[in-house]
């Protein structure tokens, strides 16, 4: 058990104890030597995608520009649902979002009775490159100059039997993720999978790892295990959802034309979402021509609809000039370091400790720059974090010690700052276990910030290079709005609600409050909910939580404009904006 105290200015602030076991903390340490996690099967479809904070709308547009707002909306084909959300106002009216909408809605009636073919009917030596070279020479061809000039050879010719899926590029902030949501939420099947499509990567390398380990003969070709794999991928969704579709490495572009010859030649229909068109897919990549190929087969497979909105959602700023909810923000420049300030003096309601904190693990004591007085939150520089001799036990102090973190100021690392990968890998392995909320400022998005050469990533035993991939992994689901409701969630009430000033609540603040009370995430607070955060309230305001029937009564008469008997977010609001009405409805009547 690891003893933490968290000091400032000479005194006790706080007594916690983080129930770190010894064999936890080992793990952690040797995280970054551990092989990729597979995402298991039973994934929920849209646990690792990219409907998020860090990407998402403005309020408006962000109540429901997430999974879990479309997914409280009641039934209805796609299009019913986007145009019930802007006939409420909860979004503003985009000819261009309609039109890609009409996209979606029409493969939504497509694909209602459809049911792929389970054979294959292109041998998987067909597909081989053949040569030796092993696993991975399989796959690029192996060392034969014919092979190699076979390897960028058009695949078989597979052509769509089934309905044609969509690939929808545009921008960044046009609504692409808050569509295909949609669209997921609509699909009559349950043999789907809504997935960021890094992870899905990940996903396949580690099947692909697995089979290879566990095959009893050598025989075996590089394009039958990825037969394989596409097989097992097929028996769990064939209607997939991909977020953000890039390729970044040479080695995954190689796997994911091969992957993708087999799924569609088995009937797999897929939608993807894209910054790109299909033609600068891997634009200046180390050995393109190798994957050139794979861009007509995913437009034979995909109508690719270009969405053309001029208008980023994200950028439209809130009442209170709160230019975006990310928390992993890029790049680093004034005007993000003026962003990550004003939510941290935001979280911590301008009450700052002006001294230093410490956290005291295992003798240790590790120095807080700057802390929240009334809240458990907590601000670190980068190099106060990974610069210094750290480990795991360090991480899991702080992840224990404050329930928010920000780091500010993560820069490109590359080999020569290998200490410090290795430092934030553990570091992250650290906050996510706890489920900390973790709000940061670097110089390059997560996928890009450590840079590594391709031929140091196919030589390297590094296990930093390895590791790196779960770290992405990690901080691009720590950025979904699933991981910080969740985290949310399972603060103590004094906790979130030391948060913030009741009497002064900002549009963050409320969006925040609802987050934590729709606890189902049905889009509308049921009475069961409306009583917990009255209670919780209550608590805050006069040190308990004894709400009588009478006075949840004349609360319920307050918020419920239309009587209907659920919360909307605009009543929710409104309740939550005049504290004169809080605190007259809280009170029991004489």
């Amino acid at each position: 058990m690891t003893q933490i105290l968290l000091r400032g200015s000479g005194r006790v602030r706080a007594r916690l104890v983080a129930r770190a076991r010894p064999e936890a903390a080992a793990s952690l340490s040797h995280s970054a030597q551990r092989p990729l996690p597979s995402v298991p099967s039973s994934t929920p479809a849209g646990a690792w995608g990219l409907s998020t904070v860090a990407r998402a709308q403005p309020w408006r547009s962000q109540l429901v520009a997430r999974r879990r707002f479309a997914s409280g909306i009641p039934g209805g084909s796609p299009m019913e649902r986007y145009l019930k959300l802007k006939n409420d106002g909860l979004i503003n009216p985009d000819p261009r979002q309609e039109s890609a909408m009409a996209k979606l809605d029409d493969l939504c009636l497509r694909i209602a009775n459809y049911t792929p073919s389970t054979s294959r009917a292109t041998p998987a030596a067909k597909l081989a490159s053949g040569g030796g070279g092993g696993f991975f020479g399989g796959l690029f061809g192996g060392g034969s100059k014919e092979v190699k000039k076979s390897a960028a050879a058009p695949p078989s010719a597979v052509k769509p039997t089934g309905p044609r899926g969509l690939y929808l590029w545009g921008g960044t902030g046009t609504g692409k993720t808050f569509m295909m949501d949609i669209f997921h939420d609509a699909a009559p099947t349950d043999k789907k999978r809504r997935v960021h499509f890094h992870e899905w990567m990940i996903d396949v390398n580690n099947r692909l790892h697995r089979l290879q380990k566990a095959r009893a003969s050598a025989t075996a070709s590089a394009d039958d295990l990825v037969a394989q794999v596409a097989s097992e991928m097929m028996g769990e969704a064939w209607l997939l959802c991909f977020d953000e579709f890039q390729v970044t490495h040479i080695s995954d572009a190689i796997i994911m034309k091969r992957v993708f010859a087999v799924l569609f030649e088995r009937g797999a229909v897929v939608v993807a979402t894209s910054n790109r068109p299909p033609e600068d897919l891997y634009k200046n990549g180390l050995n393109r021509p190798l994957f050139t190929p794979f861009i007509p087969m995913l437009k034979d497979f995909c109508e690719v609809h270009d969405i053309g909105a001029d208008v980023d959602y994200r950028l439209i700023s809130s009442n209170n000039g709160e230019e975006d909810m990310r928390v992993y923000i890029h790049p680093n420049t004034e005007k993000e370091k003026a962003l990550i300030e004003r939510k941290f003096s935001r979280i911590c309601s301008g009450q700052v400790l002006m001294h230093e904190a410490q956290v005291e693990a295992q003798g240790r004591r590790i120095s807080v720059p700057r802390s929240a007085i009334n809240s458990r939150v907590a601000w670190f520089d980068f190099k106060d974090l990974c610069d210094k001799p750290m480990g795991a036990a360090d991480y899991l102090a702080v992840a224990a010690a404050f329930h928010t973190v920000f780091i500010a100021n993560i820069p490109k690392l590359t080999m020569q700052e290998r200490d410090q990968v290795r430092r934030f890998i553990t570091l992250i392995d650290a906050l996510y276990d706890h489920q900390t909320k973790v709000v940061v400022t670097a110089d390059r998005d997560a996928i890009t910030l450590f840079e590594v050469s391709e031929e140091d990533r196919k030589t390297s035993v590094a296990d930093e290079i390895f590791a790196w991939d779960r770290t992405v992994s990690r901080l691009t689901e720590m950025q979904s709005t699933k991981y910080l409701s969740e985290a949310i969630r399972r603060l103590d009430p004094s906790d979130f609600l030391g948060q913030f000033t009741l009497k002064a609540l900002t549009d963050e603040d409320i969006k925040q409050m609802w987050l934590r009370y729709d606890a189902d995430d049905s889009g509308e607070l049921e009475m069961g909910e409306l009583r917990t955060m009255l209670e919780e309230l209550l608590e805050r305001q006069q040190g308990h939580s004894n709400l009588s029937d009478e006075a949840f009564d004349a609360s319920v008469s307050a918020i419920d404009i239309n009587k209907d008997g659920k919360i909307s977010y605009e009543e929710f609001e409104q309740y939550l904006g005049n504290y004169t009405l809080i605190e007259t409805s809280l009170t029991d009547p004489d």
